[in-house]
């Protein structure tokens, strides 16, 4: 990914743990529209050793998370209407082989059949390794949330900056 990832550009000072630039000990994940598929969202990430399960193995419930964040992100990428912050509600995965530590994962997230604005949407995404080879794949849905409904939600007052920006800007 050459161009400034969307997580940089947009929201800079976020310390999500999957996608916060501004996290040091999160994973760090890049985030981008799929060079030659607009209507796909990517990501790449390179997870730390000290993110193993069982030895040299990406612990599954960090494949898990990078994967949750690349599907909230193509609800804010990929949707249509007013813009609206995302939530995991639920998710089924498959764990096809181990991402094996020190290798990075390269993601990949779709919305096959875009429900209309402000509605639950399922998100198709996948988890490979640099040949290829598919590790995870899964069906995450999200829900759109006003900035109002979310912060009411998450039980905070004011959203950080770079996403009161994002939610603002006309990009």
């Amino acid at each position: 990914m050459s161009e400034q990832a969307l997580n940089d550009r947009f929201i800079a000072d976020s310390v999500c743990f999957g996608c916060g630039p501004s996290n040091s000990q999160g994973l760090q994940l890049k985030v981008n529209y799929a060079p030659n598929d607009p209507k796909k969202i990517i990501g790449i990430f390179l997870p730390d050793p000290s993110l193993i399960g069982f030895p040299g193995i990406t612990h599954g419930g960090i494949v898990f998370t990078a994967l949750d964040c690349i599907a909230c992100w193509s609800g804010m990428m990929l949707t249509k209407g007013p813009k609206a912050l995302w939530l995991l509600r639920s998710a089924q995965v498959t764990y096809h082989r181990p991402a094996r530590e020190g290798e990075p994962l390269y993601l990949s997230a779709t919305i096959p059949n875009l429900a209309e604005a402000g509605r639950i949407q399922t998100v198709h995404n996948n988890a490979r390794n640099e040949s290829g080879d598919l590790l995870v794949n899964g069906q995450y849905k999200i829900v759109p949330l006003s900035p109002k409904k979310f912060m009411s939600v998450l039980g905070v007052k004011k959203l950080p900056e770079g996403w009161a920006s994002w939610v603002d800007s006309t990009e």
